[in-house]
């Protein structure tokens, strides 16, 4: 049966994409070049950061609205499979000039922190819980499947794979970093700890801790996530040594409790940026040749906390309705304006 919409990309924004068309009634196919989730969703460190200052202005609005949506995203997806997806933390202390927190874990240095309500996930275990509510709910998965065109008509769309040739009413394009849409990779590289107990702060619980340069993320297994860098080095997903051991240093001299923590895992994950740190999400172009070619992409640092209100408004443009929010200043086009006025510039560092 010919789908109503074709996702490309099966990260946290296009399944959760898939999910939300799929529950308002859509019928979805879901494409990946690779597994499921096993992209920069699989490498994020987790953290629903709403209020982190260094987002982008413009951001703010659609992540209140994500935050809004997340209890029931997750309560969808333990609906689908029975397996549900706590959060990992509740608090964050976060570095800021003149602060004092009024509950820090005994070993942390710092003393300029400022607590702040935010909640994280593990990215792994909700990407994984996704894969099996997709399943769930019988949309149409296609793992190791590589788009290679599409083609817009008047009727739809005909998206052309390695393997096959889809017709449907709509494509999203949900690829991520390897979004054709004015989107490119930054690198980040990362490390695990085993360190039960090293962010414990009283009746807090664990808290994640973030400084202008760090993030110290803690998961309820008593592991401890240590991020991460920010290159621009194209698709290279190498581990250095190097960066690994000034990444460690920094985090010990934030909480020296880390000196003896034993590395469980290192790895590296490319997050998809655009120029002005916002992602891209609408009409790929509103030129008529791109009519039912649609662009969810670019949330960079973001997309575990943009994946629920993305969907939701994703839906909301695939079904003809007014989105919930202003969308303007994610406008897909607006890149192709900015090329073709003033080039590229790099991105913004974070």
């Amino acid at each position: 049966m010919r789908p109503d919409v074709v996702i490309a990309g099966a990260g946290l924004i296009g399944m959760a994409c898939a999910l939300e068309c799929q529950r308002r009634g859509l019928r979805v196919t879901v494409l990946d070049k690779g597994r499921a989730g096993r992209e920069a969703s699989w490498a994020a460190a987790g953290m629903l950061a709403a209020h982190d200052p260094a987002n982008p202005r413009a951001l703010h609005e659609l992540s209140l609205l994500s935050l809004a949506l997340y209890p029931a995203f997750l309560n969808m997806l333990t609906e689908a499979t029975s397996v549900m997806v706590p959060f990992q933390t509740e608090w964050t202390l976060e570095e800021a000039d003149g602060a004092h927190a009024d509950a820090v874990p005994q070993s942390l240095s710092p003393e300029h922190l400022q607590r702040i309500p935010e909640h994280s996930v593990d990215p792994r275990q909700l990407s994984t819980t996704a894969v099996v509510a997709l399943k769930a709910r019988r949309i149409e998965l296609h793992e190791g499947e590589a788009l290679q065109s599409v083609l817009s008509h008047q009727g739809g769309v005909e998206v052309c794979t390695d393997k096959d040739t889809l017709h449907s009413g709509a494509f999203v394009d949900c690829t991520g970093a390897w979004s054709a849409s004015y989107v490119h990779p930054a690198k980040g590289q990362m490390l695990r700890v085993d360190a039960p107990g090293a962010l414990l702060a009283g009746a807090l619980g664990n808290v994640v801790v973030r400084t202008h340069d760090l993030y110290l993320v803690p998961r309820l297994d008593g592991s401890l996530i240590v991020g991460a860098t920010v290159e621009h080095v194209g698709f290279d997903k190498t581990v250095c040594a190097n960066d690994m051991a000034r990444l460690r240093a920094r985090a010990v001299a934030l909480l020296p409790t880390l000196l003896t923590a034993p590395v469980l895992e290192q790895w590296a994950g490319l997050r998809p940026v655009t120029v002005d740190g916002l992602p891209l999400i609408g009409l790929r172009s509103l030129a008529e040749v791109d009519a039912h070619v649609y662009v969810a992409a670019g949330h960079f640092r973001n997309g575990v906390l943009l994946a629920p209100a993305t969907a939701h408004v994703m839906a909301q443009l695939l079904l003809d309705e007014a989105p919930s929010i202003d969308l303007n200043a994610f406008q897909p086009e607006r890149e192709a304006l900015r090329e073709q006025g003033k080039g590229r510039d790099d991105a913004p560092p974070r």
